[in-house]
C-alpha cells in the first residue's frame, strides 16, 4: 500500500510539472533576430559598370565588449543596461554587419573581388570599423532602436585610411516588437553603408585616374 501511495505520488509530481511547463508564458522562450536586407541595389546610380581593378576584403568589424554577445542589449538610461534572457542575436553582432556589408558592395559592382575572407592571395584594400552602439532604448517615455558605428577604407600595404564614414542614430518606435527594432537597424545599416560607398567611388576615382606622359613628373616638381 505504502508503495503504491509513493507511485502515485510521483504520477502527480511528474503532471503537475508538466502542467506547469506547458502553462509557461511563450515569451519564456528563447527568440532569434537578425540584421538583414534585400541583396540588390537601392540607389542604381551607384552602381558599377565597370568595376575598380582592386581587391577589397571586408574584415570582422570591432566591438566593445557591452555588445560583443549575443544577447541583445537594452539600455535604462545612460547608467543602466541589461541584457535580453530570451532575445538573442542569431549571429553575433560584428559577423552579421560584417556579412551584410561584404553583401552590400559585392551588388553594387565596385570591385573586381571583395570577399570576406582571402586565403590564397592578399586584398590591396580592406573595409575595417567599429561598431559603436548596437542595442534598443527602453524607458516609460522612449523605446527606439540605437546603432553608432564607423567605417574605413584601408590601404592593406601601408595601412593609410583612404576614406571614412561615421553615423550615430536612433529609431524611435512606439511598441516593444523586436521584429521591428531589428527591420530598423537593417534599414539603417543599409542607408549608412549607401552613404559610405560615394567617398569610397571618389577615392577611387582620384587615385586610380590614368595620367598622361609626363603628368607624373611635372606633380613631383610641384612637391
Amino acid at each position: 500500500m505504502l508503495k503504491l501511495k509513493k507511485h502515485v505520488l510521483s504520477a502527480l509530481i511528474i503532471l503537475i510539472i508538466g502542467v506547469v511547463l506547458s502553462c509557461s508564458p511563450k515569451s519564456l522562450q528563447r527568440k532569434f533576430y537578425l540584421l538583414d536586407y534585400p541583396g540588390n541595389p537601392s540607389d542604381a546610380a551607384l552602381v558599377r559598370t565597370v568595376p575598380f581593378p582592386v581587391k577589397v576584403q571586408v574584415q570582422n568589424l570591432k566591438l566593445p565588449r557591452t555588445y560583443d554577445r549575443t544577447n541583445i542589449v537594452v539600455r535604462f538610461s545612460s547608467h543602466q543596461i541589461d541584457y535580453y534572457r530570451y532575445r538573442h542575436w542569431a549571429i553575433k553582432p560584428q559577423i552579421m554587419i560584417s556579412d551584410l556589408i561584404n553583401e552590400q558592395l559585392q551588388a553594387y559592382n565596385l570591385f573586381i573581388k571583395c570577399e570576406r575572407e582571402y586565403l590564397d592571395e592578399n586584398p590591396d584594400y580592406e573595409i575595417i570599423g567599429s561598431i559603436d552602439a548596437i542595442e534598443k532604448f527602453s524607458n516609460p517615455q522612449f523605446v527606439a532602436g540605437h546603432l553608432a558605428m564607423t567605417f574605413y577604407l584601408r590601404r592593406s600595404e601601408d595601412f593609410e585610411l583612404v576614406a571614412r564614414h561615421q553615423f550615430d542614430r536612433e529609431i524611435e518606435f512606439g511598441n516593444d516588437d523586436m521584429a521591428f527594432f531589428a527591420k530598423s537597424l537593417s534599414d539603417v545599416l543599409r542607408e549608412e553603408v549607401d552613404r559610405f560607398i560615394p567617398a569610397i567611388i571618389d577615392y577611387f576615382e582620384k587615385d586610380l585616374t590614368p595620367r598622361m606622359p609626363g603628368e607624373a613628373d611635372e606633380q613631383e616638381d610641384l612637391k
